[in-house]
Order: structure tokens, then C-alpha cells, then sequence
């Protein structure tokens, strides 16, 4: 068995399978010659022992070897570019690459594989690619792929299988094959085909916008054909790549309620045939409610809106008129404004509707005037003069109401100024507001009419002007030596004893002397007061 083991060439010897790990025994250590016994039968039983091992090892891997063929048979009829199915089910990153492609060569002439063992012996070295290489064909083919998907999931949310035909069949079929040829890790082929795929896939994004008119305008035809199906059809298609068009829209709720429409149409002529003008108005009124671009809504609406104008006009007039001949111009504007709204253009209407304002408006100028008169005799000046400008408002340039507004504003004028003196007596101790309070007096003796109220108020203020003008005997007492001044009177000079004629007010009397404080004393001059006595003397030294 030694020399078979040594007689027999590498070529020769079953390749173990990569997968099995090959134990190599460890070379025995040589030892110092020791004086043993048992040195004999070592050196008898070790090599028998290797050699049984390594025999063990090469046995399990042709056992390996044959089991992997029993389940991958050879395929010799496939192409010789075709990869084995057992190369495509294998594991990538458990079979090296060289061997994935690796194909069994067949004699010729024989038509028959050979000996796997003797294919051992006459393939020749295994050769292994790029790695490199290959990152770069698979990264090329991954980028085709991510660059198709984009633009694939984009038309994908635009429905392109609605409406892309025979160009998106071709971009399917391109992506199915590049598919099958990344499966098969054929990446430059697979990027080719990804690349065709997308190509494909930008022709249809770019004509996406002539067929979303397309469609738009067979939906438009088909719904005025009054085909609703097909409208629909198109219409929803065309939404799948402009979900937001506002005439597809549209164009596609009146597809929806199309039947519907038509039956109420149909239901409309029927009833105006029969003479049913409220159920036709009716009926053609709701079919331009689900679609108020009919046409022969419309026109069956407008008919029967004919005949109901005429009736209801003719029924409005009459009333109005007749309301109007009995003086209840409310009513009557009422009825002719309804008159009005089934015939605006009508010169009978319009006439009718002038005389029945005239009239309003002067029924409405007579009761004013009757209010503001009621008010002058009131004295209630201010809604004297709300209702002649109500007055004016209507018409400008009535007479009446004219000079009532001027007549209403001097009262209230003169009504105010008058309250203020009455209010505050005391400010006619100025001469300048005293004059203003004579003035008001004579503005108020021209007033016409005078009634009761602004009588007594004139009374009482020409009482309060008197005693305002009527002068108090003010006594002052001095020393002979304190300087006294009276403001608003002057500067008195140093007495004993002063007699003053001062009209009522309030005054100021300051005492002065060298060495000594200055002394003021206020005095109220009242009307009608009798005579006023004051001392003013300066004791407190400096």
C-alpha cells in the first residue's frame, strides 16, 4: 500500500471538494535515542496509522464529490455560455466565482460527459476574475436599476398601465429580462437592458401631457355624445396623470350624473307636453343642478320659464294696482317689485313703480312734516331738526324743511348758551362773558316760535344779568400806613377808611407795608349783597 500511495502522480489523485477541510497531520517530533522497549512496535504501528487517516480523508471526499453530482447533474445539451443549474442555485458568496461560471468540457465525438475523476486530471488550472472588475459591472447594473425604478414608481402613481400601451408592455418586457439577467449575475447585460427599460419609461413621462389631452378630449366627445361609460373611462385615466385638473374634474362629475340628468329631461318634456309647467320647471331645474351646462336643460328650463313669466307677471300687476288705487303703497311696491323680477325690462312695470314711490315718498314727507311741528311745539328742538333733515334727505330742496333745519339749529343754539349762564352765574363777573350774556339775550327775543320753556329761561337770565350789572358798596378799613390795591380795581394808596362801588364778583385786596409781610384777603361780591365791609392791615414785622 506504500508503493502505491508514492507511485501515484498529483494528476492522478481525486480533487477533494473546497468544502471539506483537510486535516494535515502533524509531523513527530524526533526524540534523543532513549533506552526503551516499546521503540520497535512505534515505529511499526505510526505510518500504518497515517496512512489508514489520510486513505479515510480521500474516501470522504470522493463520497462528497459524487453525492454533489448526484444532485447537480451536468446538463450537456445547454449552450456552452449557459451557466449549470446547480452554478445558478448555488450559493454566491459560498462557491468562488471561477466556479460559477465553470462548465464541464465534452468530448468529441462522443457526446457524452466524462469521468468527473478524469476531468479532474484534464481541466486546467481554474481562472480567476477581476473582483474588481465585478464590483464595478454589479454597481453599473445596480445604478441602471435604481435609475428605472424611479422613474417606473413615478408613472406607476400616474396609472401608466391605464393608458401606456404597447411602449409600456416594452418597458415591462425590458425590465423582466434585465431582471432575469441580474439574477443570473450577467450585470453588463442586465445594465443594458435596465438602461433600455428606462429609456422607455422617459418616452412615456414625456408623453404623458399630449396623452392626458388626448384622453381629455375623447372624454369631452364621449360626454357630449352622451356616452357616460367612455367618458368616465377616459376622463378617470386622464385624472391618473393630473389627478388636480380642474376641467377633467369637472368633465368627470358631470359623466357621473349624466343618466341621471337625461332621465330628469326626459321627465321634464313629458310633464311640459301635459301642461304640468311646475313639475317641468322642476324637473329641468334639478337636471341643470347635476350639470349646468346642458343644453337641453337649459332650453326646457327657459321654455316653460316663458309661459310661467307671462302667467305670474300679468298676476303681480294686477294686484299691485290694485293695492295702489286703495292707498296701501306698501303692499302695492310689494307686488310690482315681484311683477318686475319675471320682466325687468317692462315699461308697464316701470311706470307703474314711479307712481306708487311718488306717492310713497310723499305720504312719507307729509308724516315727517307732522312730526317736526309736533316737535317745535314741544320745544323739542333736536327731533324738530332730526326730522326736517329726514326730510331733505328724501328731497333736498322742499321749502318746508329747509327752513325749518335753520330754524330748529338757532333754538338749539340759543337753548345752549342760555343753559350756560343759567349754570354758571358767576362767569358774568367777567365783563367780556357779561356782554356774551346781554348778546344771547337779544338773540333769543328774535326766536320764533317762543314757547313757555325758553320764556323762563330768558326771564331768569335777564334777572341774573341785572344783578350782575347792579354794584355792591365795599367798605375797606386801613391805618394810613399799609399800601392797598384791589385787583381788578387798581392800586388805592393808604387810608383810614375807603367806600368801593364793585360789581358783583370775586375780588383780591392786598395790604403792603416796609418791614412788614405783605397781606391778601379774597372778597365774594354777591348780587344783590348789601354792603361789604374789609380790613386790611399789615402787623407782622419781617
Amino acid at each position: 500500500m506504500t508503493s502505491h500511495k508514492s507511485n501515484q502522480s498529483p494528476q492522478d489523485r481525486p480533487a477533494p471538494d473546497r468544502n471539506v477541510e483537510i486535516i494535515t497531520p502533524l509531523k513527530v517530533r524526533s526524540h534523543p535515542i532513549q533506552g526503551d522497549s516499546s521503540r520497535p512496535w512505534r515505529s511499526t504501528v505510526i505510518p500504518i496509522l497515517f496512512f489508514l487517516v489520510v486513505l479515510g480523508i480521500m474516501a470522504a471526499g470522493g463520497l462528497f464529490f459524487i453525492r454533489h453530482l448526484s444532485k447537480h447533474p451536468v446538463n450537456l445539451t445547454e449552450p456552452a455560455h449557459q451557466a449549470a443549474p446547480s452554478e445558478v442555485d448555488a450559493d454566491p458568496k459560498a462557491v468562488p466565482e471561477s466556479r460559477r461560471t465553470a462548465k464541464l468540457p465534452v468530448e468529441p465525438g462522443t457526446g457524452s460527459a466524462p469521468d468527473p475523476f478524469e476531468r479532474q486530471q484534464t481541466m486546467p488550472p481554474e481562472q480567476t476574475e477581476d473582483p474588481e472588475k465585478g464590483v464595478s459591472e454589479k454597481e453599473s447594473a445596480d445604478n441602471a436599476l435604481a435609475a428605472f425604478l424611479k422613474l417606473k414608481k413615478a408613472l406607476e402613481e400616474k396609472g401608466v398601465a391605464e393608458w401606456g400601451g404597447e411602449d409600456y408592455k416594452e418597458m415591462i418586457t425590458f425590465s423582466r429580462e434585465a431582471d432575469a439577467l441580474l439574477m443570473d449575475n450577467a450585470f453588463l447585460a442586465a445594465a443594458v437592458k435596465y438602461a433600455q427599460a428606462e429609456k422607455k419609461a422617459a418616452e412615456l413621462a414625456d408623453n404623458a401631457e399630449s396623452v392626458f389631452q388626448r384622453l381629455l378630449e375623447e372624454g369631452g366627445k364621449a360626454l357630449e355624445a352622451g356616452d357616460s361609460s367612455t367618458a368616465r373611462q377616459k376622463l378617470r385615466a386622464a385624472l391618473m396623470i393630473e389627478p388636480s385638473n380642474g376641467p377633467a374634474l369637472k368633465n368627470l362629475e358631470r359623466a357621473d350624473t349624466l343618466d341621471t340628468m337625461r332621465r330628469l329631461i326626459e321627465s321634464g318634456k313629458n310633464h311640459e307636453k301635459h301642461n304640468r309647467f311646475a313639475f317641468a320647471h322642476a324637473d329641468f331645474q334639478e337636471a341643470l343642478k347635476l350639470d349646468p351646462e346642458s343644453e337641453d336643460a337649459q332650453m326646457g328650463l327657459n321654455r316653460v320659464n316663458e309661459w310661467i313669466v307671462g302667467e305670474q307677471f300679468q298676476r303681480f300687476m294686477s294686484e299691485g294696482l290694485t293695492a295702489y288705487h286703495n292707498g296701501d303703497y306698501r303692499s302695492a311696491r310689494t307686488r310690482l317689485l315681484k311683477a318686475k323680477a319675471f320682466r325687468p325690462d317692462s315699461r308697464e312695470v316701470q311706470n307703474a313703480l314711479a307712481q306708487v314711490d311718488a306717492a310713497i315718498r310723499l305720504a312719507k314727507i307729509e308724516t315727517l312734516q307732522r312730526k317736526a311741528i309736533t316737535a317745535e311745539k314741544a320745544e323739542d328742538w333736536k327731533q324738530a331738526l332730526k326730522s326736517y333733515l329726514a326730510v331733505l334727505k328724501i328731497d333736498p330742496n322742499i321749502g318746508f324743511a329747509v327752513k325749518g333745519k335753520d330754524r330748529a339749529l338757532e333754538h338749539i343754539r340759543v337753548a345752549k348758551r342760555i343753559g350756560f349762564f343759567l349754570q354758571n352765574p358767576d362767569a358774568m363777573a367777567s365783563s367780556q362773558q357779561l356782554q356774551n350774556a346781554i348778546g344771547v339775550i337779544g338773540a333769543a327775543e328774535t326766536l320764533q316760535p317762543k314757547g313757555p320753556r325758553l320764556i323762563a329761561q330768558l326771564d331768569e337770565l335777564k334777572m341774573r344779568v341785572d344783578a350782575a350789572r347792579t354794584p355792591v358798596k365795599v367798605m375797606i378799613e386801613s391805618d394810613d400806613l399799609t399800601e392797598i390795591s384791589v385787583y381788578k380795581v387798581g392800586k388805592l394808596g393808604r387810608f383810614s377808611f375807603r367806600e368801593l362801588s364793585l360789581r358783583p364778583g370775586t375780588y383780591t385786596v392786598v395790604g403792603s407795608r416796609n418791614g412788614y409781610k405783605d397781606v391778601r384777603q379774597k372778597i365774594i361780591v354777591k348780587p344783590g349783597q348789601k354792603t361789604l365791609r374789609v380790613t386790611v392791615i399789615c402787623r407782622n414785622k419781617v
